[in-house]
C-alpha cells in the first residue's frame, strides 16, 4: 500500500521542486528565497523550518539531483571492478563515470536535464555558493574513480590524472548540452546527434587523452605565486572607481560587528565550555524530533507554514529590509531628469512706440524651454550616512532574529497545545472508566441496600447516596475534560491558521519522555537563542546611531551638477548648439543649532547604554530559564515516579477492598475511598506527565534548540 504523503513532506517537496527549477534556470546568485517561496506557495518560515537557511536549501537541491547519479556511478564501477582481476580498462571506467548522466538525459522530459543545467551553473558561478556541498557529494566518487584510473594508468601522477578527468567531465557537459549545434557548426558534416553516439565518441576521445604521455612540467613555486598575485589584482585595478563610488553598498558588507563587549555580564563558571560564535541561521528545530512523534512534527511544520502571526512577522521583516535599502540610498548620487516650459509677458511703462496712439504700453512675450539631467550627491567623507545605514541594517537583522524568536516560541506553543490535547483525551478516557467503575459500585450497594431492607431491616442509605454522588462527580469531570479537549483541538487549528472546528489532533498522544539532559551544558547553546542575537543587534544599531550623531557635528560636503539645453523654441532642445551645464560644490558646517546636535549625541549615548542593559537582562533571563527548567526536570521526574507508584498502590488497595467487601470482611466506605484515591492518583499522574513534557519544551526553548551542540560553519572563525 503506498504511503500517504504528510503535509510536511508535501511542503518540503514543493520547496525543493521550486528551488531546483529556479536555480537551474537562473543560477545560484540570482534566485532569492522570496522567489522560491512564491513559486512553492509557502512562506519563508517554512524554508527556515525544513532547511534552516538558503545555503542548506541549495545543498539539499544539489544532493537530490546529484546523489542518485553518483550512486549509479559507484554501482557501475563496482560491477566493472568485480568483473576484472586486474586494473579496470580505461574505457569501462569512463563508461561508469559518464553513463548515468546520459541515462538521466534519455529519461528526462526536458531538452536539457536538470543535472546538466546545474552542472553548468556550478562551472560558471563563483564556488562560494556550493563548494563545500559539492566536495561532500563527490568525495567518494572522486576517491574511487581516481584510484581505479591510477591503477589503469600507473605511469601518470595523481595531478595529471585529476586534470585529465576534470577535462573529461567538462567535455561531457559541453558535448551533451550543445550537441544540437553540431549539424549547424559542421556545415552538414554531422547530420544528426544522438546521446549514445555522443557518449561513444566522448569515451574514445577522453580515453586517448588520458593515455597520452605527460609532457607538462609543474610550474615553479615563484611562478605560481606571481600568477595568483596577478589574477587577484585584476579586479581592484579594473573596478577601483566603481568600488569608491559604491562603497558599503550591500547589507552584508555594512552589517555592524559583534557588540557584546559593551556589556559587563559574567557567565557562571559551570556554563563556560569554550569559545562562542554567531550561528548562520535561527532557530534550531531539531528538538521537535526528540519526542519521536511524527504526527507532532508534522503538525509543528504545518504551524510554521500557515500561522497568521508568522506571516505578519514576515511582513515586518520585509518592511525593515526596505528601510535598510532606503537608508542606503543616500550613499549614491541622486540623478533626475527635468523638463520645464514657460511663457511670459512683460510691459514697459514709459517707453511708447513711435507713431503709436497716446497711452499705448509697450509689451513683449517670450517662451522658455529647458531639458536637463540633474545630479546631486552628498559625499560621505566622515561616514555619517554609512553609520546611519549600518544602524538600519542592524535593526533589520534584529527584526529577522525577532521573527526567529517568534518561530521558536510558536513551535513550543504548538507542542504544548498538542500535549494538552493528548492529556485531555487521556483524562476523558479515565473519566469514562471512573463512571463505569463508580456505577458498578453503586449497583452493588443498591443491591445490598434493597436486600438489607427486605431481609434484615439494615439501612445502607448513606452509603448509597455517597456512591451516587461519586457517579455524578465523575460525570461532571467527564464533561469538563471533554470541553477542554475540544478547546485544545480548536486552539491547534488556530495555531495552524485554520478555522477552529475542533477536529485537529485526532492522533494526539502523550509521547515518551526524551532522553536525559546531558551534564555540563556548554554556554555555546545559548548562542542559538534568537532573542539574545536580536538584543545584541540592537546594541550594534544604537552604537551606529551614536556614531551618526557625532558625525553630524562635522561639515557636510555635497556636489550638484546639471547638463541639458535651454531655448525659446522647444524644437531646439535636442540641438547641441543650445547646450548648458553647471557644476557646484557645497560645504555646510553647523555652527549654532541651539544645542540640538549635542543633545542628540547625549540621547544616542543613553540609548546605547539602555540597549546594553536590556541585553544583560535578556541574558540573565535566558540563564534563569535554563536553570529553572533544569531544576524542574529533576523534581518533576521524582513526582511522576511517585505518582506512578501511588497509582499502583491505590489500584492494589482498591482490588483488596473490593475482595474484602464481596466476602463480607470489609466495609463499603473503604471501597468508596480506595476507588476515589485510585482515579485521583491516576489523573494526577497523567497531568504530571504532561507537565514534565511541557518543562522539557521550556528547556529546549531556553537553550534555543536541542541538546546537540552547534557546529561552527567552515567559513566562520570563533570569537570569545
Amino acid at each position: 500500500m503506498p504511503k500517504t504523503a504528510t503535509p510536511t513532506s508535501d511542503t518540503r517537496t514543493r520547496i525543493l521542486d521550486a528551488a531546483e527549477s529556479l536555480i537551474a534556470e537562473s543560477g545560484f546568485r540570482n534566485v532569492s528565497l522570496r522567489q522560491i517561496t512564491g513559486v512553492a506557495g509557502v512562506n519563508i518560515a517554512a524554508v527556515n523550518y525544513h532547511f534552516g537557511s538558503r545555503e542548506a536549501l541549495i545543498g539539499e537541491v544539489l544532493a537530490r539531483v546529484i546523489r542518485p547519479i553518483n550512486q549509479q556511478r559507484l554501482h557501475l564501477l563496482t560491477i566493472a571492478e568485480n568483473s576484472h582481476t586486474g586494473p579496470v580498462p580505461l574505457e569501462e571506467i569512463l563508461e561508469a563515470l559518464h553513463r548515468p548522466v546520459v541515462a538521466e538525459m534519455l529519461r528526462s522530459p526536458h531538452q536539457t536535464p536538470v543535472y546538466l543545467r546545474l552542472a553548468g551553473r556550478c562551472l560558471s558561478e563563483p564556488p562560494e555558493h556550493f563548494s563545500e556541498t559539492l566536495v561532500e557529494l563527490f568525495r567518494e566518487v572522486i576517491a574511487r574513480f581516481m584510484s581505479a584510473t591510477k591503477a589503469s594508468l600507473p605511469c601518470l601522477d595523481a595531478a595529471s590524472i585529476f586534470w585529465r578527468m576534470h577535462f573529461s567531465v567538462g567535455t561531457m557537459i559541453y558535448a551533451l548540452t550543445h550537441e544540437d549545434r553540431l549539424p549547424l557548426l559542421s556545415g552538414g558534416i554531422v547530420k544528426a546527434t544522438d546521446p549514445e553516439d555522443t557518449l561513444r565518441r566522448l569515451i574514445e576521445f577522453t580515453a586517448g587523452g588520458l593515455r597520452a604521455e605527460s609532457g607538462v612540467a609543474p610550474l615553479p613555486a615563484e611562478r605560481v605565486a606571481v600568477g595568483k598575485k596577478k589574477r587577484k589584482s585584476i579586479a581592484p585595478a579594473g573596478l577601483g572607481l566603481l568600488v569608491a563610488a559604491c562603497l558599503f553598498s550591500s547589507c552584508e558588507s555594512i552589517s555592524p560587528p559583534d557588540t557584546k563587549h559593551f556589556t559587563t555580564l559574567t557567565i557562571p563558571s559551570h556554563w563556560v565550555a569554550g569559545e562562542t560564535y554567531r550561528p548562520t541561521h535561527f532557530p534550531d528545530h531539531d528538538w521537535v524530533g526528540n519526542f519521536e512523534a511524527p504526527d507532532l512534527s508534522a503538525f509543528v511544520g504545518s504551524v510554521m507554514t500557515g500561522n497568521r502571526d508568522l506571516k505578519a512577522a514576515q511582513s515586518r521583516i520585509e518592511i525593515a529590509g526596505a528601510n535598510a535599502r532606503i537608508a542606503g540610498a543616500d550613499l549614491y548620487p541622486q540623478i533626475g531628469g527635468n523638463f520645464s516650459g514657460q511663457r511670459a509677458a512683460q510691459n514697459f511703462i514709459g517707453l511708447p512706440l513711435p507713431g503709436s496712439p497716446p497711452g499705448t504700453v509697450l509689451s513683449s512675450q517670450n517662451n522658455s524651454f529647458g531639458l536637463s539631467l540633474d545630479l546631486s550627491w552628498e559625499i560621505d567623507l566622515w561616514g555619517r550616512i554609512r553609520a546611519a545605514k549600518s544602524a538600519v541594517v542592524a535593526e533589520f537583522e534584529a527584526s529577522a532574529y525577532d521573527f526567529s524568536t517568534a518561530q521558536l516560541s510558536l513551535a513550543g506553543q504548538a507542542a504544548k497545545t498538542w500535549f494538552a490535547l493528548a492529556e485531555a483525551k487521556d483524562q476523558v478516557a479515565l473519566a469514562q472508566n471512573a463512571i463505569a467503575t463508580f456505577s458498578e459500585t453503586e449497583a452493588a450497594i443498591r443491591e445490598r441496600f434493597e436486600r438489607g431492607i427486605e431481609e434484615e431491616g439494615q439501612n445502607l442509605a448513606s452509603q448509597l447516596l455517597l456512591a451516587e454522588a461519586d457517579v455524578a462527580n465523575a460525570r461532571d469531570a467527564l464533561a469538563a475534560r471533554e470541553e477542554l479537549a475540544g478547546r485544545s483541538a480548536r486552539q491547534l487549528e488556530i495555531l495552524a491558521g485554520n478555522y477552529p472546528i475542533g477536529s485537529a489532533g485526532k492522533s494526539a498522544r502523550l509521547p515518551a519522555m526524551p532522553g536525559r539532559v546531558p551534564a555540563d551544558l556548554p554556554a555555546t547553546l545559548l548562542d542559538r537563542r534568537p532573542d539574545l542575537a536580536s538584543a545584541e543587534r540592537r546594541i550594534a544599531a544604537a552604537d551606529k546611531r551614536l556614531l551618526e550623531a557625532k558625525r553630524s557635528l562635522l561639515p557636510a560636503i555635497s556636489l550638484t551638477g546639471s547638463y541639458g539645453s535651454a531655448s525659446e523654441d522647444i524644437s531646439d532642445l535636442l540641438s547641441g548648439d543650445f547646450g548648458v551645464w553647471s557644476i557646484a560644490g557645497n560645504l555646510a558646517q553647523p555652527i549654532l543649532q541651539g544645542g540640538r546636535l549635542r543633545a542628540n549625541i547625549s540621547r544616542r549615548d543613553s540609548e546605547l547604554q539602555l540597549a546594553a542593559d536590556e541585553f544583560e537582562q535578556t541574558a540573565l533571563t535566558a540563564f534563569s530559564e535554563v536553570e529553572n527548567a533544569l531544576a524542574a526536570e529533576k523534581f518533576l521526574t521524582r513526582r511522576v515516579d511517585a505518582l506512578e507508584e501511588a497509582s499502583r498502590l491505590a489500584l492494589a488497595a482498591y482490588r483488596r477492598s473490593l475482595e474484602e467487601f464481596e466476602f463480607g470482611t470489609g466495609d463499603i466506605l473503604t471501597v468508596l475511598a480506595s476507588q476515589q484515591r485510585l482515579f485521583t492518583s491516576r489523573s494526577q499522574w497523567i497531568s504530571m506527565r504532561r507537565q514534565r513534557l511541557d518543562n522539557r519544551v521550556d528547556l529546549y526553548l531556553a537553550l534555543g534548540g536541542s541538546f546537540r551542540p552547534p557546529e561552527p560553519p567552515l567559513d566562520k572563525t570563533t570569537e570569545s
